[in-house]
């Protein structure tokens, strides 16, 4: 923020209600700040949903390898073959063209059938507040917390309360930092694209930080640091019926003057019979559906189970001009998901202008991929203090491996406008 409200310890004091007091050393400051932010938004994410099909034995077969999976005894030979599944059972009609070969849909046009009409307004606001001090014995605290307005189901899940001393700092935050999140550096995946099927966004952490936890950072040595974070429970529950609990995440940032490499490593194990991968139910090959329900379940095609995440990435500048790079993988007992990413980024006068592109797969446990892959242009202007104005384009191509006889691969662009002033 360009600009902050801040008010002295004792007022700080007398909007919390005078709930307690403290003495004078602890000059704990309270700062207000947040944005406003207007955009006009133009894309072409409607598309033509692909037609019907009563042919689920051919969609699953080309994963198999093209083999004919005609009959009832192919199809549970060639799946129980192919994933280990030691029974799927497939409907027993004679001619497998009812029950035992129903029909599938395909991902269906966001629009419904109707057509873009841009540019589309839209807004967006959020209020920030922070408090922060040091007190007589030398240990700092602060507090701060994000409320988006526009969105109030968002507005919670930014608490975080900091304690720093000689020690480092300790960092309480609701949806855990994790370690591999806060040392990571050239992460530039977050990027507006087109479409309902974006995936695109690297992981800072498994599903096991999804509660509070606990950050801490080193004291730095040199131009290293180092971080630890752990996780509890990941239900907030005080229950060992969490999907995952004592989660902990190491991370290392290094900095060498104009180069700097971070990553880290996380690993999530799961905790009950609820939290692990399932197979596919046999009904599924019986009754209609979408194909990616069925393809999901029948090859795995979740992010379940016991997690591992691994992410490294290094940022450099050099003069105006700034480099990035990440790689970073998701291991999970189904899916996983591998980003990677290249950014460069420059200043021309008053003009900031990046250029960012990224890739994301999904391998599933069986042969079935999906990837995306996303371009990223962006220029943006300070008009005056605390007032950007920033333009964003992006082209997005998504190839949904479920979606192969049906929609095929899409490929969306997103381009927006927007003056954001900032208090």
């Amino acid at each position: 923020m360009d600009k902050k409200i801040l008010l002295g310890g004792a007022a700080a004091l007398l909007l919390a209600g005078n709930m307690y007091a403290t003495p004078a050393s602890a000059a704990i400051d309270l700062s207000i700040g947040g944005e406003a932010k207007l955009t006009a938004t133009m894309d072409d994410h409607c598309f033509t949903r692909g037609v019907a099909s009563d042919d689920l034995r051919d969609v699953i077969g080309q994963f198999l390898g093209g083999r004919d999976v005609t009959g009832d005894d192919d199809m549970n030979d060639a799946i129980a073959a192919a994933t280990g599944m030691t029974e799927v059972a497939w409907a027993t009609d004679a001619d497998a063209t009812t029950a035992g070969d129903p029909d599938l849909t395909f991902e269906a046009d966001p629009c419904g059938g109707a057509d873009e009409d841009n540019p589309v307004l839209g807004f967006s606001k959020e209020l920030s507040i922070g408090a922060s001090g040091t007190l007589a014995n030398g240990l700092s605290v602060s507090f701060s917390d994000t409320l988006d307005l526009t969105n109030v189901d968002a507005k919670e899940g930014n608490f975080k309360l900091v304690l720093g001393g000689a020690f480092g700092t300790l960092t309480f935050k609701d949806g855990a930092d994790s370690a591999v999140g806060a040392a990571l550096v050239g992460n530039n995946t977050d990027i507006t694209v087109s479409g309902v099927n974006d995936f695109g966004e690297a992981h800072t952490a498994t599903e096991g930080t999804a509660g509070t936890g606990i950050l801490w950072q080193a004291p730095s040595v040199g131009n290293l640091d180092l971080y630890a974070s752990w996780a509890p429970n990941s239900a907030d529950s005080g229950l060992d019926t969490a999907e995952y609990t004592d989660t902990f995440g190491f991370g290392l940032t290094f900095n060498a003057d104009m180069i700097t490499i971070g990553g880290g490593f996380e690993q999530a194990s799961t905790n009950n019979a609820a939290g692990a991968c399932n197979g596919a139910a046999a009904a599924l090959l019986d009754t209609a559906g979408t194909a990616q329900a069925k393809v999901n379940a029948l090859f795995g095609g979740d992010l379940c189970g016991d997690q591992t995440l691994m992410a490294v990435g290094a940022s450099m500048s050099a003069g105006d001009i700034g480099l990035t790079a990440m790689y970073n993988k998701l291991d999970t007992d189904e899916a996983d998901d591998t980003t990677i990413s290249v950014g460069m980024s420059t200043s021309v006068t008053d003009y900031d202008i990046a250029v960012d592109w990224k890739q994301t797969t999904r391998e599933y446990l069986y042969f079935v991929e999906d990837e995306q892959t996303v371009l990223h242009v962006g220029v943006s202007t300070a008009l005056g203090d605390g007032v950007t104005l920033s333009g964003d384009f992006s082209t997005s191509d998504y190839d949904q491996g479920s979606q192969t006889t049906g929609d095929g691969a899409t490929t969306h662009y997103n381009a927006e406008v927007a003056l954001t002033v900032a208090f």
